[in-house]
């Protein structure tokens, strides 16, 4: 079976022949759709366009790696690249001409939304029909608000008309992408927000995080009851509100003879605001202070503690928190309305009404003292964050093109 996954994400000519360049980012989650197809039983063509070189502005916003093609567990099939509206006239026949060539054996091919200054799936989407092929069609996300934020800039009135109308052509192409593809994959709730009206049984929201299964920790035993809980929490001296009603609520718990100690990460040291609030609370002896930590620094300070507590005041998802489940810490956090009811329905933590200090404190002195509690959160933790990895999304995935092909 052949899965042709033919996408706009931009590709360069590598400095070798066989190699190839393109974001790190890409690179993970096609790394893990690959392998998912693959274990399916699929064959994969991957085809983009193909640039001589990255301009300023990629190197500014992406990280880039070189891929060695025949180290690769896909096919590579380089398509016309473009960047103006000029060049992709220039290339439109050639790009066609590649594209009836490429599915022409293909059993599912892959389209998006993306793509500039025309999104490459309107361009391949008419081929794709009359060849007769299964077609899977995905949304990284809402693609229409970045379009009319670009329609919006520049001085010229005709060129933002012209803008404008591609927008809506754009719209009505996604609209009938989901209304006739065989399957619609989103990774943001918002395009079934935009897309209610076509949206079907066969159309599906994912969340996937950015953890992979090798991210994936194991779940803590239960804590011994002679030694002090460790909470770890992230803040930051620009945004101190939050910290401080953690830091108020720890310091009660004490009071209530709870034996919990604080790893606080992040540069907030230079908040003298907090560093008052740590000696009127008489916290110093329970503090450590780690200063901003990234990668394996931070991961091995998650794997020495027992809880993540967030409490930011401003409601919104810390990605920080995905890492954290997914080394098995419960999370104690205000309410954020974006992984509340995720929590709540595991059983992974532990939702506080923001700002109520007093509850946050009886939560840290539960935690602390009913141990066996806080290790049975650690393994729905982990549960939680293995079911959106985006190595367990794209299995999912992967499992409902291979339902399109008739099993022999």
């Amino acid at each position: 079976m052949k899965y042709v996954l033919l996408t706009h994400i931009p590709t360069f000519a590598g400095q070798s022949s066989g190699v190839i360049r393109w974001s790190t980012e890409w690179e993970a989650d096609l790394s893990a759709q690959v392998a998912a197809l693959r274990e399916v039983g699929f064959d994969v063509t991957v085809a983009t366009p193909l640039l001589p070189a990255p301009d300023s502005q990629t190197l500014a916003k992406q990280a880039l790696v070189d891929v060695t093609l025949k180290k690769q567990d896909f096919t590579y099939q380089p398509l016309p690249g473009y960047r103006t509206m000029t060049q992709f006239v220039t290339h439109r026949p050639a790009l066609r001409r590649a594209i009836r060539a490429l599915i022409k054996d293909a059993d599912i091919v892959q389209l998006g939304a993306g793509g500039h200054p025309i999104s490459l799936g309107q361009v391949a989407w008419p081929i794709v029909k009359r060849a007769g092929r299964k077609c899977i069609f995905v949304f990284s996300d809402d693609p229409i608000p970045a379009w009319r934020r670009y329609a919006e800039t520049g001085r010229n009135p005709a060129k933002r008309l012209a803008k404008s109308m591609a927008i809506k052509r754009l719209e009505r192409f996604c609209a009938t992408a989901v209304r006739e593809a065989d399957l619609v994959f989103a990774h943001s709730p918002e395009v079934q927000d935009r897309f209610g009206r076509a949206w079907s049984e066969t159309c599906h929201t994912f969340a996937p995080t950015r953890l992979r299964d090798s991210q994936i920790g194991k779940a803590r035993v239960t804590p011994d009851k002679n030694r002090p809980l460790r909470v770890v929490t992230i803040g930051s001296a620009g945004f101190t509100r939050g910290v401080d009603h953690l830091l108020r609520a720890l310091a009660k718990a004490r009071r209530l003879n709870a034996k919990i100690e604080l790893d606080l990460v992040g540069d907030v040291t230079g908040s003298a605001e907090l560093m008052n609030l740590l000696r009127d609370q008489r916290l110093e002896p329970a503090i450590r202070l780690h200063g901003r930590l990234s990668g394996p620094k931070l991961t091995a300070v998650l794997d020495q503690a027992d809880v993540l507590a967030a409490c930011e005041l401003i409601p919104a998802i810390d990605p920080i928190i995905y890492l954290a489940i997914a080394r098995g810490l419960p999370i104690l956090t205000y309410q954020s309305g974006v992984l509340d009811q995720r929590l709540t329905d595991h059983g992974a933590g532990i939702v506080i009404p923001r700002g109520e200090t007093d509850l946050f404190a009886q939560a840290l002195l539960d935690l602390a003292t009913k141990t066996a509690g806080a290790a049975a959160m650690s393994q729905r933790a982990i549960d939680l964050a293995s079911e959106k990895t985006l190595d367990a999304v794209h299995r999912t995935r992967a499992g409902l093109a291979r339902s399109l092909i008739k099993r022999k």
